[in-house]
């Protein structure tokens, strides 16, 4: 019976042959591997091994065929712009997402297109043998046929054995299944890159140690002069978080705050008897007005600084210095002293 005479849920399973061939000198019956009419066009059937042979196809054939490449070709496209996207784009919000959820969210996602491509219902048209490729390579000496009279000549032209098997469409390249798992990865990577720096002081006569939500982060030294490389710098996600600082058994704060994307943050656990404050100067011609104090206040030692910080902990530069590396701007620095000894 030909294609076009069998039955709907016979064309659906696609009954075809596997056709195995020596290596070389492969002989490659002249008409279409998908419908049996003459051959004017042709493609490459790849295997896995580096094995190619050429298939003739009609012009019909040819068409379908460029058509279901076309649709693998989006499918693997829209995976990788919707996935990576959103990997690059969802940590960079003011309040991101946690990493499972994030992780999840990319994920699906980026599967969506996918799923969406094999899912899909495909059937071959009446008097055709397959949708995509009417020939593939089953390992590196088989060839799966799905038309039995191309098979039947193939078989008999170079004196191969053929066996019946059922036929399946390769909807999607295998491969294109890892998009997925790599955007969660990037999705990570710009998640933990992005995460806010929190610089953690220590300005009290012990050395502390510093959990965020439960998982320590920093052992921090004591120091009580202002220098620019005072306490330790960590990066913690954006969002609520609890922090805990302790000495030996003894709690010293246990805060609940919130940090946010795109900004630096000052945590300064026991220091009631210091001053914090910013300090902003403008350079460039007709712009210096002298340097402006803005002190940090507030019950918590945790604050929010602006997200262009010019340094920690030592004053803005002389005006004369400055202009000799500036064309000119604004500079803003964190300082801190002791209460009431601050210049």
């Amino acid at each position: 019976m030909p294609p076009s005479e069998a039955p709907k849920s016979e064309r659906a399973r696609r009954a075809a042959a596997l056709v195995s061939l020596a290596a070389t000198g492969v002989l490659v019956p002249a008409g279409c591997a998908c419908c049996g009419e003459p051959a004017a066009r042709s493609a490459v059937a790849r295997g896995p091994g580096g094995a190619e042979l050429i298939v003739g196809y009609c012009d019909a054939c040819i068409a379908h065929l460029g058509r279901e490449s076309l649709r693998k070709l989006a499918a693997g496209v829209a995976s990788g712009l919707v996935g990576f996207g959103l990997a690059l784009a969802l940590p960079l919000g003011r309040y991101p997402l946690s990493l499972p959820a994030l992780a999840a969210l990319v994920f699906f996602a980026a599967l969506a297109p996918l799923v969406v491509v094999v899912a899909w219902p495909r059937r071959a048209e009446p008097g055709h043998s397959a949708e995509g490729p009417a020939v593939r390579f089953v390992g590196d000496k088989r060839l799966l046929c799905a038309n039995d009279r191309f098979a039947t000549e193939l078989a008999r032209a170079n004196e191969a054995k053929s066996e019946r098997v059922e036929f399946r469409e390769a909807k999607l390249a295998p491969r294109l299944f890892a998009l997925p798992f790599l955007a969660v990865c990037v999705a990570a990577g710009t998640f933990l890159l992005s995460s806010p720096v929190v610089r953690i002081v220590n300005l009290g006569p012990e050395r502390i140690a510093v959990e965020v939500d439960g998982r320590r982060v920093a052992t921090v030294d004591p120091t009580s002069v202002e220098e620019p490389s005072a306490g330790v710098e960590v990066r913690v996600t954006a969002g609520l978080h609890e922090l805990t600082v302790a000495s030996g058994d003894h709690v010293v704060a246990r805060e609940v705050v919130t940090v946010e994307s795109g900004h630096m943050h000052l945590f300064a656990p026991g220091s009631d008897g210091y001053c914090f404050w910013l300090e902003t100067a403008e350079y460039g011609r007709g712009r210096a007005s002298g340097v402006t104090r803005t002190p940090l206040e507030g019950g918590s030692r945790f604050w929010v600084l602006p997200a262009e910080l010019g340094g920690f902990f030592r004053p803005v530069p002389e005006q004369a210095r400055a202009e000799a590396r500036l064309t000119g701007g604004v500079v803003t620095v964190l300082r801190q002293a002791p209460c009431g000894a601050d210049p």
